[in-house]
């Protein structure tokens, strides 16, 4: 019993060492050293950037860009506002949705160095979505370079200069950093690129992304970086998503770079609840441990970008960063696959390890996990089910999320326990180890070869359990019995479960507890690993564990089922926009929620959900609808200011003037006109849409107006819509339904079609 409580222990403890690295760093205070980086003066800074929402464009965007600015001369930067027109077609053609352009202003602040030569460049993005105060995203990047700036100024130069890059326009398609890259001569200048980002507003910072062949950055890291989190798996997974920061244009064009994001709080993403109040200090002081050692280290050396070396692989164990160069990983696969091979081929081994045994035991192996899997998938299913979905949504209670995410890893490792307790009743604990091993030889060496940045996860418990078999011939001990023996493959099953668990819960925190499978598959695989622990719980007492995870993992399950998913610090989110057809002088209130709540539904009462082919005409989405009250509001217009013909190609020159206060414009033209180039302010875009529409939207337009080029191969006329986006609704219409609920706020949606909620829309049309 002592025994089996030992192993138990030991067991639990690791699990405490994989989520260590989770946890970042104390904050400094003010009263910090003026060289040094103090998250509380930093939150200072922070609370001025997020008081309010400031999309690109807008006013308050512009009250951030300008206290940014004094504050840099103030310390003694030169500092550059450069402005001019960004746009993108990057998005249209991946996902289908509008061009996006807009007016942007770039803050460049340098720090002269001692030396001439390529400069460090530090980014990050001082605009917010619509909606969102954007106190993490990204107020955390654009208060650490502030608090990074001042503790610079406080210091000695250092050797080469160091540029400041706050872009603006990142929401809508990275557009302040494209136009630096290119457009701007300082970006000539520019040898090595630090980004700093969010996905949420806590936890620890990771450095998630490095331009290729950079071993070279990764031992500057890992030398001199106070509190590192970074695996190469996030590298791996990345480099294959089609997820965005400003620092991908750089990485396109081969800079040399490296990304910093924390992405735990992820309901508070784009969400009104961004806020000062709901940031995380120690998760700002870790943005600034990297930003300024980092600055420090690179910008102090005799060759600022050290020479390209290859790809490394590496991971944070517990509080140990552990680095090599990837092209090791295969060694050291096949040193660990090799351990193993000699332990089990020498001596007894041979007869005491019968093949069709050994194959039995890699079965149950495959069983394990592929029970796991299901069984989660089933459990999360009736959970989705039991809550309507709300588990599975972005804005649900942070810790309910975590709580659902860990038990489905908990679960995958009962499962897995409780089909090997079945298994031992008629294959020996020895033979279903042994068996379990193979796989992870397989992984071991398969990642190795083809993905060597996730090879860690499965080369070091490999290396460790045949080292464990190992030992056992040494002091032959075949039944595992001695302490050494049992000591050694414990360590074989906690390396897995330190590095495997954080994996998995990271997992969770990004894409949530729907990839349930996943989580259980990870929870089980640790599981595998620690076979030869069974040993230590006998017969009698082999379904205590399963027992106690499988109970556990499902309480954690039901009880998020039963209390609210929403609260005051994580309202539920509804959505209420008000349309106006100028053409026809008719009015909706709209909705792309599901149904109507208590608040919408005083708005939305009749509501039919349809198509609104007027408002959108690229898209089938059905909205909900209700008619309502017209009120007087100013339509977009255009001025003519050239109209030419040659042969059957016609060119137009329009300006576009919309109301005061709009924060988009959108403008379309459809398919009969036969568009054959398109500019909006000087800038061409591509008219290849698939479905032949025009469709570009302009983010903050300026109030001279927008001017748009079309040249089409139509003869008759061209039909132009635009729609014109401010923010909120009618205050006279609006008032008549009160405010909303403590427990209700208005939602942002990812690359909705309308964007965001509590929005007017203005759309008319005209036939040129």
């Amino acid at each position: 019993m002592l025994r089996a409580l030992l192993v138990a222990t030991a067991l639990v403890l690791a699990v405490v060492l994989g989520v260590a690295p989770l946890a970042p760093m104390s904050p400094r205070p003010a009263s910090a050293p003026a060289t040094e980086f103090s998250a509380e003066r930093a939150m200072r800074t922070l609370a001025v950037i997020a008081a309010k929402p400031h999309p690109t464009g807008t006013a308050a965007d512009d009250e951030v860009r300008e206290y940014l600015v004094r504050e840099l001369e103030a310390l003694g930067f030169e500092v550059d506002v450069e402005d001019t027109t960004a746009l993108t077609e990057v998005y249209a053609k991946r996902w289908g949705i509008p061009v996006v352009a807009a007016h942007v202003r770039n803050i460049v602040a340098r720090r002269r160095g001692k030396e001439s030569g390529p400069a460090l460049m530090l980014m990050a993005h001082y605009d917010s979505r619509e909606l969102a105060p954007g106190a993490s995203d990204d107020g955390y990047g654009t208060a650490t370079l502030l608090e990074t700036a001042r503790a610079l100024a406080a210091s000695p130069p250092l050797r080469h200069d160091v540029l400041l890059l706050v872009t603006e326009g990142e929401e809508e398609g990275l557009l302040g950093a494209r136009a630096f890259l290119e457009e701007s001569p300082v970006a000539h200048e520019v040898g090595l690129v630090l980004n700093f980002e969010a996905r949420g507003d806590r936890g620890p910072v990771m450095m998630f992304q490095t331009s290729e062949r950079a071993g070279a950055l990764i031992d500057v890291l890992a030398s001199v970086a106070p509190h590192v989190a970074a695996t190469s798996l996030s590298q791996e997974v990345y480099r294959r998503m089609p997820n965005d920061t400003d620092l991908t244009p750089w990485l396109h064009a081969g800079y040399p770079a490296m990304n910093f994001a924390n992405v735990d709080g992820f309901g508070r993403y784009h969400q009104p609840t961004d806020t000062v109040g709901n940031a995380d200090a120690a998760t700002l002081q870790h943005h600034g441990s990297y930003a300024l050692s980092l600055a420090r280290a690179f910008a102090d050396r005799e060759v600022l970008v050290p020479p390209a070396t290859g790809d490394e692989v590496y991971f944070t164990a517990g509080t140990v960063f552990v680095h090599y160069a990837a092209r090791e990983a295969t060694t050291l696969a096949g040193l660990a696959a090799g351990l193993l091979a000699i332990a089990l081929s020498v001596g007894e081994w041979r007869r005491r390890l019968p093949f069709r045994a050994v194959l039995a035991g890699a079965g149950v192996s495959l069983l394990a996990l592929v029970a796991a899997a299901l069984v989660a998938k089933g459990v999360w299913w009736v959970a989705d089910r039991a809550t309507d979905g709300a588990l599975a949504t972005q804005q649900v209670r942070d810790a309910l999320r975590k709580t659902v995410v860990a038990a489905l890893v908990l679960l995958g490792g009962g499962v897995a326990w409780a089909v090997f307790a079945v298994a031992r009743r008629r294959v020996r604990t020895d033979y279903l180890a042994v068996g379990a091993m193979l796989w992870w030889a397989l992984l071991a060496v398969a990642t190795a070869v083809v993905l060597p940045g996730v090879s860690f996860l499965f080369v070091w418990p490999l290396m460790a359990a045949g080292a464990a078999w190992c030992l056992r011939v040494a002091v032959r001990s075949l039944d595992g019995e001695h302490p050494a023996a049992i000591a050694a493959h414990l360590v074989a099953a906690m390396t897995a479960i330190v590095l495997l668990v954080p994996v998995a819960l990271q997992l969770g925190v990004a894409f949530g507890p729907s990839v349930a499978p996943a989580l259980a598959g990870l929870g089980a695989l640790a599981a595998t690993a620690a076979v030869p622990a069974m040993k230590s719980f006998g017969s009698p007492r082999r379904w205590i564990v399963p027992v106690l995870l499988i109970g556990g993992a499902l309480a954690g399950v039901v009880v998020p089922c039963v209390v609210p998913a929403y609260d005051a610090a994580s309202p539920r989110p509804d959505s209420l926009l008000y349309v106006l057809d100028a053409d026809s002088g008719t009015a909706s209130w709209v909705s792309f929620d599901d149904a109507a709540d208590a608040w919408t539904g005083r708005a939305l009462s009749g509501a039919k959900r349809q198509a609104m082919p007027a408002l959108l005409p690229r898209s089938k989405s059905e909205l909900l609808q209700a008619e309502t009250t017209p009120v007087s509001i100013d339509p977009p217009r255009i001025g003519v200011l050239a109209d030419t013909r040659s042969g059957l190609t016609r060119s137009l020159r329009l300006r576009v003037m919309v109301p005061a206060g709009t924060e988009i414009v959108e403008l379309e033209v459809p398919p009969e006109a036969h568009v054959t180039d398109a500019s909006v302010q000087g800038k061409r875009f591509g008219t290849e849409a698939d479905d032949g529409w025009l469709d570009v939207a302009f983010f903050g337009p300026p109030a001279s107006g927008i001017e748009l080029g079309l040249e089409t191969a139509s003869t008759g006329t061209v039909a132009l819509r635009i729609i014109a986006h401010s923010r909120g609704l009618p205050v006279d219409l609006a008032a008549a339904f009160g405010p909303r609920p403590p427990d209700r706020m208005p939602e942002v949606i990812q690359w909705n079609e309308l964007g965001a909620s509590d929005m007017t829309l203005v759309t008319t049309s005209f036939d040129l």
